[in-house]
């Protein structure tokens, strides 16, 4: 491998906040737009990358309505490059950043929490941390061929700057399977949820993720429970298209 750019490190001190974020440290393709869904139906309001949900208000907004369409949402935009579509994290400024204005959310997920994770954490130190897994091999195949400009789990948390594309399947396999563990060992077991999307039945992933928010199952009006969400690459663009075009129909 040629030589890896270095990033800004972990920059340890920050100012705290008593907000008990709850933070998806899981890079996407591991179901996290899925656990989006769940937590808006459980009415907590969540920032994923493109969308954010807002439970006082119970209305979402996402930055496919902004123009240019896409990237991330306002609340989150300063963690990021100025570029477009997809930017990056600015790590060298979100690292020198006040993360505190993120309690205007109460779960952060997908990008760009996985690559704040410590930085976070140390803002938040009452933060809840959840883990979305699957099998390693599996993630990397896909997230290669969907993302490869991606940065690479845990290489950032260590200075270095590694897209998915710089890798091969084994080796960032690897590196997700060891992220997961370091995230995992970073939190007291009481604050610290693992949820595995591709495996866990609807009743267990209910249980579990609502246990730990502490709120009730989402039972419909007769009692039963509804399934868990499960959204594929791009679903949720498709299922706005839809809407909208219903919506000018109408």
């Amino acid at each position: 491998m040629d030589e890896l750019p270095a990033l800004p490190a972990y920059s340890g001190a920050r100012e705290t906040s008593p907000h008990p974020l709850l933070i998806g440290v899981s890079p996407g393709t591991t179901g996290t737009m899925s656990l989006y869904r769940a937590l808006i139906m459980l009415n907590i309001s969540t920032v994923h990358y493109t969308r954010l949900y807002n439970a006082t208000t119970g209305a979402e907004a996402t930055s496919y309505d902004l123009d240019p369409p896409g990237g991330p949402v306002p609340l989150i935009r300063p963690l990021f490059r100025d570029s477009h579509p997809a930017p990056p994290v600015d790590l060298l400024k979100a690292r020198t950043m006040d993360l505190r204005f993120l309690a205007a959310t109460d779960a952060l997920l997908d990008t760009p929490a996985m690559e704040l994770t410590f930085d976070l954490l140390a803002t938040f130190p009452d933060a809840r941390v959840v883990l979305t897994v699957r099998d390693p091999l599996s993630w990397a195949r896909t997230r290669r061929a969907r993302h490869p400009t991606d940065r690479v789990p845990l290489f950032e948390s260590l200075g270095f700057d590694v897209t998915m594309a710089q890798l091969s399947e084994e080796q960032a396999a690897t590196a997700f399977a060891l992220w997961h563990r370091v995230a995992a060992a970073s939190v007291a077991p009481e604050r610290l949820l693992v949820l595995d999307l591709f495996q866990m039945d609807a009743a267990e992933l209910w249980g579990k993720l609502t246990r730990f928010v502490g709120k009730p199952l989402p039972l419909s009006p007769d009692g039963t429970l509804p399934p868990f969400p499960h959204y594929h690459y791009m679903e949720d663009i498709a299922v706005d298209a839809a809407s909208a075009l219903t919506a000018r129909r109408g």
